[in-house]
């Protein structure tokens, strides 16, 4: 991965804008970066669950020398490594939903930016034919125009070779 994603580089992201919208393959390379980073942060919640996990099996460990201490310990750990572990999944959840729904709306605005693209094209295109249909029916008189030019140039031509 080239860069680190944040949120600051999904917002500023701009695609280059080719004929039939962005270049497709330069927006599937920033999902992937996106996809990416997700799949990093993601790695790295589950690898600090699991020494979590490893620490709680530690804690639960009894030590023989201070049974009543140990006792109290365990409960406090306990309790302290139960909240650690529901904020490490309450993070794991907002970090995937956040990510989820950064996704949603950088493709929601590419797709919106793309359809308004081809509104815009598809305008252009429609003037652009009108103007090629008024050029064609111009074209088409002043060829009627020559030729009705050009034949009475005929007809005189003809008439002053018979006198």
């Amino acid at each position: 991965m080239q860069n680190q994603i944040t949120i600051e580089a999904i917002e500023s992201k701009e695609f280059t804008i080719r004929k039939n919208g962005y270049d497709q393959d330069e927006v599937d390379a920033f999902l992937d970066d996106i996809c990416d980073e997700l799949e990093r942060q993601i790695n790295q919640i589950n690898k600090l669950q699991q020494e979590l996990r490893q620490a709680q099996m530690a804690a639960a460990r009894p030590v023989v020398s201070a049974p009543q201490t140990q006792n109290s310990l365990s409960k406090e750990n306990e309790n302290s490594f139960r909240e650690i572990l529901e904020m490490a999944q309450k993070v794991k959840e907002e970090t995937i939903a956040g990510a989820k729904t950064q996704a949603d709306e950088i493709i929601a605005d590419a797709k919106a930016r793309a359809e308004e693209q081809l509104g815009n094209l598809t305008a252009q295109r429609d003037t652009l034919t009108a103007q090629v249909d008024t050029l064609k029916h111009s074209l088409a008189d002043y060829r009627t125009k020559i030729e009705g030019l050009l034949n009475d140039q005929k007809a005189l031509l003809d008439k002053i070779a018979n006198l």
